[in-house]
C-alpha cells in the first residue's frame, strides 16, 4: 500500500510539473540557505529562497531610482521612488552550498528553488503577499502627509522572472526625509512577502479532528486584549488544545504494517501550520526590523556590490517575531478541522521573509542612474514621467478574458509637432508582474502652467471581440502623475462553502456550479467550477467578471456516487458567497 502511494504521487507529480518535498525530512541548513529534500529522490534538493532583492537589468544595472525635484516655490519641490525587486540567487554562492551539501550527502545535487505559492486572501485570488513597510511612504493622508500617492504590483515576484514594483511620488518633507534614511545602514524603507510551498507529510497513522468554533475560543480567552500571535505563542496554544482534548488525535492500527511510528511532537507543528492557513491572516509584524548586512561585501560578475540581498541582511527564512492577525470569527467558513495522516498527505507550509532597503546611497551616491537632484527651472531639458498602472484587482482578468489593454499619449505644443507614444500589456506582461508602464514625454521650454497637461486613450481587446471595448475614440486630458488602468467592467469575487459531512451523508460524489453574467451587453455563461466531496478543502475561491449595473446568476448540478444528476434552476447571486446543501430530491 505505501509503494503504491509514493508511485502515485510522483506520478501527480510529473503531471503537474511541480517539484515535490519532504515536510521535515531530510531537511538541511547550509549558510544560512535552507535545502528541502526531493519526496522520490533522496539525492536531490531544492532551496528556499531566503529574501527579495533589487532587481538587475539586461544592462546590468539596479532597477531602482530615487530622485529630488527643487523649484522655486515649495509646491514644486518632492521626490520620486522607483524600485523593482525579485527572488534571486547568486550562481557562486549557491554552487558553494552545493559542494557542502556533497561533502555531507555523496552524489546530492540542488535542482533549483522551491515553487513557491501566494496566499490566497477573502475574496481574491491569489492577490496582495508583497507589501511596504515606511512610515514615510505610507503617510499618504490628509493635507500634510509625507506621500503624495505609492503605487506597488501588490503581487510577490514568486514566478522566476518576475518582479514586484514599488513607485511613489513624495511631497518636499518626505523625499527630504526619505533622501536621508538612505544615508543610514537602515532606511525607513522595508519589503515584506509571505505565501506557501507544498510538501509532503509522511503516513503517521493518525487522524486529528476538531470544531472549529471551540478552537476560536480558545484563542480569544489567550488574550482578552490581544489579537497578534508569533509562530511560538501559536504552537503553545496548539499544544494546550491538545491537553485539554480540544484537539483529539486517534491513532490507528496500520502503525506497524506500514512501519511508521507517530511522532507527536511532529503531528502539532504539522497542526499549527494548517490552522494558521485556516484562521490567520498571514500579515508579517512589523516589530522586528532584519539585521543589515555591509552592502558592499559581496561583488557580482560585473564587479558591482551586490548588495547581498540588497541591504536586505541575512534574515532567515522564518522571522521569529512575525505576527499572525486572528480573523473575525464571522469570516471563519470551516466549521470543522479534520486532518487525515494515516496515509502520506500534501500540507501547505507558510513562507514568510522580510528585509530593510538600506546602505545604497554610500554606494551609489555618485552615480545619477540611482541618485539625482533635478532643477524644476530648466525648462529646456525637463521631462515628465507619467505612470500607467494596472488596476491589480482585475490582474487576474488577463488569464480569462483579456487579451491585451493598450495605452495612446499625445502631447500637444505651441508650434511644434505633437509628441505621440504608445504602450500596451497583455497576459505576458502580467505574468512576470509587469503591471507597471510609464512614458516621458518632453518640456521643449513650455512657460505655460499648463505644460504638464497630457491626453491618453485606453482601450481593452477582449476575448471573443472583433472590436475593442472602451472609448477608443476619446482622448482624456489629464496632469496626474500616475493613471490607473481598470477595464469597463467589474468583478465580483465569490467564495463557495459546504459541509463535506452532510455531502457525504448524501452519498454526494460531486456538484458543479455554473455561472451566467451579464458581460459586455449580453447575458451569457462565463465560466463553471466543481466540487468533489472527496477533496481536501471545504471552499473554493473564484472571480466573475460582468458590466456595470449587470447581474450574476448561478445554478448547480449535483452528482451522487451512483449516478443521479440533480439540476437546480438559476438564481440571482446577491453577493459573493455560496453555502451548498444537498437538494431535497437527490438521491430520489
Amino acid at each position: 500500500m505505501r509503494q503504491f502511494i509514493i508511485i502515485l504521487l510522483g506520478l501527480i507529480v510529473q503531471i503537474n510539473g511541480t517539484a515535490q518535498v519532504h515536510y521535515d525530512k531530510g531537511r538541511i541548513t547550509i549558510d544560512e540557505l535552507q535545502l528541502l529534500q526531493d519526496y522520490n529522490d533522496s539525492l536531490t534538493y531544492y532551496y528556499i529562497p531566503q529574501y527579495p532583492r533589487l532587481a538587475i537589468n539586461d544592462k546590468g544595472d539596479f532597477e531602482f531610482l530615487c530622485m529630488k525635484y527643487v523649484g522655486k516655490e515649495e509646491k514644486d519641490n518632492g521626490g520620486l521612488l522607483h524600485a523593482l525587486f525579485e527572488f534571486r540567487m547568486e550562481e557562486d554562492k549557491l554552487k558553494n552550498v552545493e559542494k557542502k551539501l556533497q561533502s555531507k550527502i555523496k552524489d546530492a545535487k540542488i535542482r533549483g528553488p522551491i515553487p513557491l505559492l501566494e496566499t490566497l486572501k477573502e475574496g481574491e485570488s491569489a492577490l496582495g503577499s508583497f507589501r511596504v513597510i515606511s512610515s514615510i511612504l505610507t503617510d499618504t493622508l490628509g493635507t500634510e502627509s509625507f506621500t503624495k500617492n505609492m503605487i506597488t504590483s501588490g503581487r510577490a515576484p514568486f514566478t522566476p522572472g518576475s518582479k514586484a514594483v514599488l513607485a511613489a511620488k513624495l511631497n518636499q518633507e518626505g523625499s527630504t526625509l526619505l533622501w536621508e534614511t538612505f544615508k543610514g545602514a537602515a532606511s525607513d524603507v522595508s519589503i515584506a512577502v509571505d505565501g506557501y510551498y507544498e510538501a509532503a507529510v509522511e503516513a503517521y497513522n493518525v487522524v486529528v479532528e476538531a470544531e472549529m468554533d471551540m478552537i476560536y475560543d480558545h484563542f480569544s480567552s489567550y488574550s482578552k486584549t490581544e489579537t497578534l500571535f508569533t509562530h511560538d505563542e501559536v504552537s503553545k496554544v496548539v499544544d494546550s488544545l491538545y491537553n485539554n482534548s480540544t484537539i483529539k488525535i486517534q491513532a490507528l492500527d496500520r502503525t506497524k504494517t506500514l512501519g511508521v511510528k507517530s511522532d507527536l511532537k511532529k503531528i502539532l507543528q504539522i497542526v499549527t501550520d494548517k490552522l494558521i492557513n485556516i484562521m490567520f491572516d498571514t500579515e508579517t509584524g512589523w516589530s522586528k526590523r532584519p539585521d543589515i548586512e555591509d552592502p558592499a561585501k559581496e561583488k557580482d560578475k560585473t564587479g558591482k556590490g551586490i548588495l547581498s540581498g540588497f541591504a536586505f541582511g541575512p534574515a532567515s527564512m522564518f522571522i521569529p517575531d512575525i505576527q499572525h492577525v486572528v480573523k473575525e470569527k464571522k469570516d471563519i467558513r470551516v466549521h470543522r478541522f479534520r486532518l487525515d495522516l494515516s496515509e502520506s498527505t500534501t500540507i501547505k507550509v507558510p513562507f514568510y521573509t522580510a528585509g530593510n532597503l538600506g546602505g545604497l546611497y554610500e554606494s551609489f551616491k555618485e552615480d545619477p542612474k540611482y541618485f539625482r537632484v533635478v532643477d524644476m527651472d530648466n525648462a529646456d531639458f525637463e521631462k515628465r514621467e507619467i505612470i500607467f498602472q494596472l488596476d491589480t484587482d482585475f490582474a487576474e482578468s488577463f488569464e480569462e478574458v483579456v487579451n491585451f489593454v493598450t495605452v495612446n499619449f499625445r502631447k500637444k505644443y505651441t508650434g511644434r509637432r505633437d509628441f505621440t507614444s504608445q504602450l500596451y500589456f497583455n497576459a505576458k506582461d502580467i505574468k512576470n508582474g509587469k503591471i507597471f508602464k510609464s512614458i516621458a514625454f518632453p518640456r521643449l521650454g513650455e512657460q505655460s502652467a499648463n505644460w504638464k497637461e497630457y491626453e491618453y486613450q485606453i482601450s481593452w481587446s477582449v476575448r471573443g471581440q472583433s472590436e475593442f471595448v472602451g472609448s477608443n475614440s476619446q482622448w482624456k486630458t489629464s496632469q496626474s502623475p500616475a493613471i490607473v488602468i481598470s477595464p469597463p467592467f467589474q468583478k465580483l469575487a465569490v467564495e463557495v462553502d459546504l459541509d463535506k459531512q452532510v455531502l457525504a451523508e448524501a452519498d454526494v460524489a460531486s456538484v458543479i456550479v455554473d455561472f451566467a453574467a451579464d458581460f459586455l451587453g449580453k447575458t451569457q455563461f462565463v465560466k463553471s467550477l466543481t466540487l468533489r466531496s472527496s477533496g481536501e478543502e471545504n471552499n473554493s475561491k473564484t472571480a466573475v467578471f460582468y458590466d456595470y449595473n449587470g447581474d450574476v446568476a448561478y445554478r448547480t448540478i449535483w452528482y451522487t456516487k451512483t449516478g443521479d444528476k440533480v439540476k437546480s434552476p438559476h438564481q440571482k447571486l446577491e453577493n459573493g458567497y455560496i453555502y451548498l446543501t444537498p437538494p431535497k430530491k437527490l438521491g430520489n
